[in-house]
């Protein structure tokens, strides 16, 4: 619902959706970040009829946290490309490469490395490599049924791969 809400930087106000203009702009920080904090009055956010939507506080008054202008606008910008069919198709990409990296991490234990030191870490991982690319082939082989009819099984990296050649 943050997103409803109309910011004036320059004049340091913000709009409801109902139409209610900001009463205060206290400059914070918070958890060692700065922060915005925007208060409406009470005589605004109570007979609203879209407070049940707003807030939830108990005194029924709306709160709103903003980030500094520059963070606010890239993160807004962000979203905003994030709803366009060719952000969601190149993330789309990334499935693959997150599904090996979590098979890894679930199957191996990869977070945490069960020695100290660079080479054996390495070996580590190479086994650990060795391993997905196992369980995979079994899984691969165990699932193709005789039919010759059937088109050849693709994996999710050669669908990676011929994507970012397209």
């Amino acid at each position: 619902m943050r997103a409803a809400f109309r910011v004036d930087w320059n004049t340091r106000q913000v709009t409801c959706p109902e139409g209610r203009t900001s009463t205060g702009w206290y400059p914070v920080t918070q958890h060692g970040h700065d922060a915005i904090v925007i208060a409406f009055a009470g005589t605004d956010c109570r007979p609203c009829p879209s407070r049940e939507r707003c807030t939830s506080a108990a005194r029924g008054t709306r709160m709103l946290t903003l980030r500094p202008r520059e963070v606010h606008e890239h993160v807004a910008a962000a979203h905003a490309e994030q709803a366009t069919d060719a952000w969601q198709a190149m993330y789309a990409l990334r499935a693959g490469v997150e599904g090996t990296i979590n098979q890894a991490l679930d199957i191996t234990g990869l977070r945490r490395a069960r020695y100290r030191g660079l080479p054996k870490v390495t070996l580590q991982h190479a086994f650990s490599a060795t391993a997905i690319n196992i369980i995979r082939l079994d899984a691969h082989w165990t699932s193709r049924q005789p039919d010759q009819d059937r088109k050849p099984r693709t994996s999710r990296l050669s669908r990676l791969a011929y994507q970012l050649t397209a």
